[in-house]
C-alpha cells in the first residue's frame, strides 16, 4: 500500500514538473530560450572620493547665517492694497458674481431652446455656490456644451452659463418677462431661456 502511494506521488510530481514550463508561458511556445542566470553582476571599477569641507569654510549651499536670513521675516516697504471685488469680466472668460444682482429671482428651472425653438431641454439655476459661480445643471437632452454647464452668473444684465472649467457656454439678455435670448458661444447659434 505504501509503495503504491509513493509511486502515485512520484508520478504526479513528474507530471507537474513537466508542465511547469508550459504554465510559465500559459501554454504559448517561446521562440527564445529562457536565460538561467538573471542576476546582474556588480559593477567593477575604482571608487572616487573627495574631501568634505570642514564646517565654517565657504562652499556651496546654505550655511547657518544664510538659512536664518531666508526664514526670518524682514520689514518691507510695500503699501497696503485695498481689497475689492473682481471685475465683472475677468480675464480668461470666467464670470464672477456682480454685487447686488437679483440672482435669487433668476434661480429655478428654465427651458433652454435652440434651433428656432424646435428643440428644448431643462436647465436648473441655483443660488448654491458651484465650481464656477453659482451651481447649474442641464438635462442630458441638452446640446453637449450646455449639458456640461455647471455654473451660471450675471454680467450686467446678461445671464452667463459656464461649463465645469469656467468657460462661457452661452450669453443671454432679457427679451421679455421670463425670457432671455442670446447665443451659444461654441457655435454662435441663437438660443433662448424661458422660465418653466
Amino acid at each position: 500500500m505504501k509503495l503504491s502511494v509513493a509511486v502515485a506521488t512520484t508520478a504526479a510530481a513528474v507530471l507537474l514538473g513537466g508542465c511547469s514550463t508550459v504554465l510559465d508561458g500559459f501554454g504559448g511556445s517561446s521562440s527564445s530560450p529562457v536565460e538561467t542566470s538573471q542576476i546582474t553582476p556588480a559593477p567593477s571599477g575604482s571608487i572616487e572620493s573627495s574631501p568634505v569641507a570642514a564646517p565654517g569654510e565657504p562652499g556651496y549651499g546654505a550655511n547657518a547665517s544664510s538659512a536664518a536670513a531666508a526664514v526670518t521675516p524682514r520689514a518691507t516697504t510695500a503699501s497696503a492694497v485695498a481689497l475689492s471685488p473682481p471685475p465683472a469680466t475677468a480675464p480668461g472668460g470666467v464670470a464672477y458674481a456682480e454685487p447686488g444682482a437679483a440672482r435669487t429671482q433668476l434661480a429655478g428651472t428654465w427651458t433652454y431652446g435652440w434651433d428656432d425653438g424646435q428643440k428644448k431641454c431643462k436647465v436648473t439655476l441655483s443660488t448654491d455656490r458651484g465650481m464656477t459661480g453659482f451651481a447649474a445643471n442641464a438635462d442630458v437632452d441638452c446640446p453637449n456644451d450646455i449639458f456640461m454647464t455647471k455654473g451660471w452668473d450675471v454680467w450686467g444684465n446678461e445671464i452667463v452659463l459656464q461649463n465645469h472649467l469656467g468657460k462661457v457656454t452661452a450669453r443671454l439678455q432679457p427679451a421679455a418677462a421670463g425670457q432671455y435670448d442670446g447665443v451659444a458661444t461654441g457655435d454662435g447659434a441663437k438660443v433662448t431661456l424661458t422660465r418653466s
